[in-house]
């Protein structure tokens, strides 16, 4: 505990000395990282405004206090001398129902007290308390939203009045939008479903609606606090960033993309002709922006789109990206893809393969991104997955899955200086290659990529494989289980031919995992590379036991800063994947 609570104090520290407002959000799953609307709330207040999200599921008004989490709340009150004000938003009630052993209150006594001595907390430590009632949850009876949260926000109402405190309506605000909206377009706020779809908790685009309308609420309560940023601003912003210096992509004269284009080279794209209008023709660099979604399919196939060199392809905003598409980046040089969100593309006609394997198998084409033969790439705060065409869907033919998937990253032939950084990787099978045969022998040398802060969340295997190169791990959080229905765990890095590997402080939440060969693998017949470990852990465990050799023959040539393993989980949930652009301070554990 007081390892986090230093963290936060160091950033508070690195502030400057006349900050304007801090945001604290605390409460439960529907608040916090990874199924909440929590972060989206953050990126939607001004660049000066230090917005911490501190909630943590399953915490109830009772469980979040006794388990010491609101103990950080009021270390960080002690410490807000830099601050003009300092928010602090609470929200309970969905653990603190009945049927919650360890976690559930009683409604007329014991949940109104817990509210009623945050508050009082939160005014002597100088804050201003804000009591947010429970976002609803999306289940239809009859046609109507069964709102079974009503006397939760009902209590927190009364006790904002007893208290003369703000109250934000979010049980009334968001049980009015889903009723608007029905039982079929409130399914799409949620996660897809085979992946955790439920009706309380939230994917990312329910999280976006939910964090904009809490968002756009708490500045009416509290206009100082606007106005509120424009997510497809901070992208355009970014547009012109270069590779940071820690990671590989940095080294070597650095990677820049098309931060060089002129003003006639900046492109705002909204439809399949006009991105290939933007790449089309000659430039010493372009920037390309994309606006929503680009269903870039070729009839029946998947489209291919080829980024030339001195290209900076970016998302606008936290909804752009690519359906039936591959980017391919081959044979180029200075190229930077950020903020997009990527369905991995489906082959419709896979081959078979009967020498594959001992059974045959089956082989697609297309990866989501392929970088091939070429050198100097980020890759950075891209969202992944096989959703909604998850494996699940797919027949099974001789015997095997009719699998239409192929890699969702690919980094191959001899390809260089390349970094992979605050990536999400969800629902999918064999996620990335690093090097694509024991025979190319021309990669050794090359094939130097950095991935960081990544989040690999049910991902069956290759996080990533790799072949020859000198790849460096650090900070990624890797989420699974090996029992998974649709991509049950298998491995999470692999070990191959002439791999040197170097990994710091990543954590694999494995649920099943037994050791680290459960982790770190080599899945082929070649003998297995070298992998260096500091600090990983598994399961909360240091990873150990490892039986690979242990010299890599280099070392890390750039300066990086790690997380301690404990803390990668919070950071990489609030940081990584598409529409999290803008740098949020770490979150606790």
């Amino acid at each position: 505990m007081l390892r986090h609570i230093v963290l936060f104090l160091a950033c508070v520290a690195s502030l400057p000395a006349f900050a304007a407002d801090r945001i604290i959000l605390v409460g439960d799953s529907t608040v916090a990282s990874g199924g909440g609307y929590g972060d989206y709330l953050c990126r939607r207040q001004r660049p000066d405004t230090t917005c911490l999200n501190l909630a943590k599921n399953g915490r109830s008004s009772s469980s979040f206090r006794a388990e010491g989490r609101w103990d950080e709340v009021q270390a960080l009150l002690r410490n807000g001398a830099g601050f003009r004000n300092t928010y602090v938003l609470m929200q309970f009630g969905h653990n603190d129902q009945p049927g919650k052993p360890g976690r559930s209150t009683d409604l007329v006594k014991e949940y109104p007290a817990n509210l009623a001595r945050y508050v009082a907390d939160v005014k002597a430590g100088g804050g201003v308390p804000v009591l947010v009632t429970s976002l609803t949850r999306r289940s239809f009876r009859n046609g109507y939203v069964w709102n079974d949260l009503a006397p939760w926000a009902t209590a927190a109402r009364e006790v904002a009045q007893r208290e003369g405190v703000a109250v934000l309506g979010l049980n009334a605000l968001s049980l009015a939008a889903v009723q608007a909206m029905g039982p079929a377009e409130a399914e799409t706020l949620a996660q897809p479903k085979g992946a955790g779809f439920d009706y309380t908790h939230l994917g990312p685009k329910g999280g976006r609606f939910f964090g904009d309308m809490a968002a756009r609420e708490l500045l009416r309560l509290f206009p100082a606090l606007g106005p509120l940023a424009d997510p497809a601003d901070t992208s355009r912003q970014a547009a012109r960033e270069h590779a940071p210096a820690d990671g590989w992509a940095g080294e070597q004269g650095g990677t820049h993309g098309g931060a060089a284009a002129s003003a006639a080279n900046v492109h705002t794209v909204s439809t399949p002709a006009e991105l290939k209008a933007a790449l089309a023709g000659t430039a010493d660099a372009r920037i390309i922006q994309v606006r929503g979604t680009l269903d870039m399919a070729d009839g029946a196939k998947v489209g291919v789109v080829r980024l030339p060199s001195n290209t900076t392809l970016i998302g606008l905003g936290e909804d752009a990206g690519f359906v039936n598409a591959s980017l391919i980046v081959g044979n180029a040089s200075q190229v930077i893809i950020r903020n997009l969100s990527i369905s991995n593309p489906c082959d419709p006609d896979p081959t078979w393969d009967p020498q594959d394997g001992a059974k045959g198998n089956w082989n697609s084409l297309y990866d989501g991104i392929t970088v091939t033969g070429s050198h100097h790439v980020w890759i950075d705060h891209n969202s992944f997955t096989d959703a909604p065409r998850t494996d699940g869907q797919s027949p099974k033919e001789n015997g095997m899955l009719k699998q239409c998937h192929d890699g969702a990253l690919d980094i191959t032939s001899a390809s260089d200086f390349v970094t992979v950084s605050y990536n999400h990787f969800a629902l999918h099978e064999k996620n990335t290659l690093v090097g694509a045969s024991d025979r190319a022998t021309g990669d050794e040398g090359h094939l130097r990529v950095t991935f960081s802060n990544n989040f690999f969340e049910q991902v069956t295997a290759r996080t990533p494989r790799v072949r020859f190169g000198q790849v460096h791990l650090f900070n990624n959080y890797h989420k699974g289980s090996r029992k998974h229905a649709e991509y049950p765990h298998e491995y999470s890095v692999g070990i191959a031919r002439q791999a040197h590997v170097i990994i710091d402080a990543n954590a694999y939440d494995i649920e099943g995992a037994r050791g680290c060969g459960d982790v770190l693998h080599n899945p082929g017949k070649s003998e297995a590379g070298a992998v260096l470990d500091h600090g990983s852990l598994l399961n909360g465990k240091a990873l150990a036991d490892c039986g690979f050799a242990t010299d890599v023959g280099w070392s890390v040539p750039y300066t990086f800063r790690a997380l301690h393993a404990a803390d990668v989980q919070p950071n990489v949930m609030t940081n990584a994947g598409a529409g999290h652009l803008g740098k949020l301070q770490p979150a606790s554990r």
